[in-house]
C-alpha cells in the first residue's frame, strides 16, 4: 500500500483535486476535507469509464489532443488527462471531437504537455456526498475506490470553494 494526499485548487465554483494512477493501481480514498460557500454544494468522486490513448505530442499552451475519440464522446464530457512522463493526471472539459482528424478539442488549454501513449480518460460520477454552505469531513476505511484509472473529486461553490485535502492509498 501507498499511501497519497493532495490539496485542491481554490476556486470560485469549482474545486478539484486529481489522483492519478498507473498501470494497475487502485485508488481508495480514505479522508477528505471540504469546504463551500454554496448551501447545496457535494462533493462528487468520479471514476473512469472509457479511456484512449494519445496517438502523437501535444503541447500544454494548446487545446488539441491528438488522440481517437473514445466511443461517444460529447461535448461537455469532463476528462483527465495522464502524463506517463510526468505520472500526473489533469482535468480537462471536451469542447468537441473530430473522429475523422483523431482529435479531441478542450474547451480551455491543455495542463500538462502530452505524448504519445498517454492517455485521456472520460470520467463518470459514482458518487456524491452533500457538503453544503460549510467544511465537511468524511473518513472510513474506504470513502471512495477507483478500482482502475485516475480517480477525481468535484466540489462546487458560487463565490468560494475549495477540497482541503484528499487522502487514501494505492493498493
Amino acid at each position: 500500500m501507498i499511501p497519497f494526499s493532495f490539496t485542491g485548487n481554490a476556486g470560485s465554483t469549482l474545486s478539484h483535486v486529481v489522483v492519478p494512477a498507473s498501470g494497475f493501481d487502485r485508488v481508495r480514498v480514505q479522508y477528505a476535507s471540504a469546504t463551500s460557500d454554496k448551501a447545496a454544494s457535494f462533493l462528487t468522486f468520479r471514476s473512469q469509464s472509457r479511456v484512449t490513448t494519445v496517438t502523437a505530442a501535444s503541447a500544454a499552451n494548446q487545446t488539441v489532443i491528438n488522440a481517437p475519440p473514445y466511443i461517444g464522446a460529447a461535448a461537455n464530457d469532463v476528462v483527465v488527462l495522464f502524463s506517463n512522463a510526468t505520472g500526473t493526471g489533469v482535468r480537462g472539459v471536451i469542447s468537441s471531437v473530430d473522429a475523422v482528424a483523431g482529435t479531441i478539442t478542450l474547451s480551455a488549454n491543455l495542463g500538462l504537455a502530452l505524448a504519445s501513449g498517454d492517455t485521456v480518460s472520460l470520467m463518470a460520477t459514482r458518487g456524491q456526498v452533500p457538503v453544503g454552505a460549510a467544511t465537511k469531513e468524511v473518513n472510513a476505511p474506504t470513502v471512495f475506490a477507483a478500482n482502475e484509472g485516475p480517480a477525481l473529486i468535484e466540489l462546487d461553490g458560487t463565490a468560494a470553494c475549495r477540497i482541503n485535502l484528499v487522502a487514501g492509498e494505492y493498493s
